[in-house]
């Protein structure tokens, strides 16, 4: 049996597969709050790309953070590929070791040496991701999970107080 196990996560992590950043899109909701200083895709080469964003904020210090991740698939436009997740940023900086958030835990691994969000609350500063890559999430997600070729987005709303402040869509496209 653990052969089988053994097989299946050789297959799972030797698989090949390229992530092309497509689009970025910022949407700064409550223009008190803060506005969108650089929010860009950036061709480091011909296959791959960087995402530069520089959120400047205007209401300080920020103690709580809600956000909402969607990951979309495109099929006659964008659809829900995967369920939608709700969290407390904050709540989970304080332990982001928790098991029953495995997954938020590995999409932050994905960014965190890229962004200035890698502290508990209170942010006291302006938000920084700096030349996030694509080979980051070639490294943290395919090569363990079978991702079907095709063209993906993840919307992520974010929210502090309780009210809307900002939205900011990845699109890119996975290829074998």
């Amino acid at each position: 049996m653990w052969k089988i196990w053994m097989i299946l996560t050789c297959l799972a992590r030797c698989s090949i597969a390229h992530v092309s950043f497509t689009n970025l899109k910022c949407n700064m909701i409550d223009k008190k709050f803060g506005s969108f200083e650089i929010c860009h895709i950036k061709a480091v080469n011909r296959t791959h790309k960087y995402i530069d964003v520089n959120v400047k904020l205007n209401i300080l210090p920020i103690n709580n953070i809600m956000i909402r991740l969607e990951a979309m698939r495109y099929d006659n436009g964008y659809r829900p590929f995967f369920m939608a997740m709700n969290f407390d940023f904050c709540k989970y900086m304080k332990n982001p070791r928790q098991r029953s958030m495995i997954f938020l835990k590995e999409i932050h691994s994905t960014f965190i040496n890229a962004s200035n969000l890698n502290h508990t609350c209170p942010y006291n500063n302006d938000v920084l991701i700096d030349k996030f890559w694509t080979g980051n999430l070639e490294n943290a997600f395919l090569g363990l999970l079978p991702v079907p070729n095709g063209e993906y987005a993840i919307y992520s709303t974010w929210y502090t107080s309780k009210i809307l402040r900002l939205t900011v869509n990845i699109y890119f496209k996975i290829t074998n």
